[in-house]
């Protein structure tokens, strides 16, 4: 059984090289085609010694998905006004995620999102992975609120469904088109996410006449 949470420091040295193989694997071959002997050769052991991690390709999904999530929950959970601008941290962080990660991240998120269609279990990863990231981002935006970098009536679960809807479909466009260009896509989405944050408010409760 492997920890709850999943950050590269809180996994074996062996464990780390089976998920990285199977991010390169699963990229390349798709979950369906991609065997466990795949990726046993890509992390250069055996077989057998590739069992004694994980019992079976949705275990080792489920292992590289829970990874994720609690990667990006560290992230946002360093998050602080101390440190500056919330906006530029979270833009930072976005393109940490978006951005820097191999384009093999994007090819393998687009294939949980369609395996989470009509598997259950996939379904419920993508959605603990995609409450992490609201619950960051709300935690963030509260606190920008607060301290006046964000307007006081910005309409936060408008805003924040807007803006996973636009980096899902960042990493739709990167996945599925290899010569998609990253940094003028991120610029364009994160300017994006500026306007909107000035500009997607609440009514005005007590409107001048």
């Amino acid at each position: 059984m492997l920890p709850a949470t999943l950050s590269d420091s809180a996994l074996s040295e062996r464990h780390i090289r089976i998920l990285d193989a199977a991010e390169r694997v699963f990229a390349r071959a798709g979950f369906h085609a991609a065997t466990m002997q795949d990726v046993a050769a890509e992390a250069g052991m055996s077989p057998g010694n590739l069992y004694r991690y994980f019992n079976s390709k949705d275990a080792i999904i489920a292992g590289m998905s829970e990874r994720d999530r609690s990667l990006i929950a560290e992230d946002f959970g360093s998050l602080c006004p101390a440190n500056g601008s919330l906006l530029d941290q979270l833009e930072e962080l976005g393109r940490k995620h978006l951005v820097r990660q191999p384009r093999e991240k994007a090819v393998i998120a687009l294939q949980i999102w369609a395996e989470a269609a009509r598997n259950p279990e996939m379904a419920r990863m993508c959605a603990d992975i995609e409450g992490t990231v609201i619950e960051g981002l709300a935690t963030a935006i509260g606190e920008a609120k607060r301290n006046g970098e964000l307007p006081p009536r910005l309409d936060e679960h408008r805003f924040l469904l807007a803006i996973s809807m636009m980096a899902d479909g960042f990493f739709c466009r990167r996945a599925m088109d290899p010569t998609f260009d990253e940094a003028v896509a991120a610029d364009t989405l994160f300017a994006g996410m500026r306007q909107l944050a000035q500009s997607m408010l609440l009514p005005d409760p007590d409107p001048k006449p």
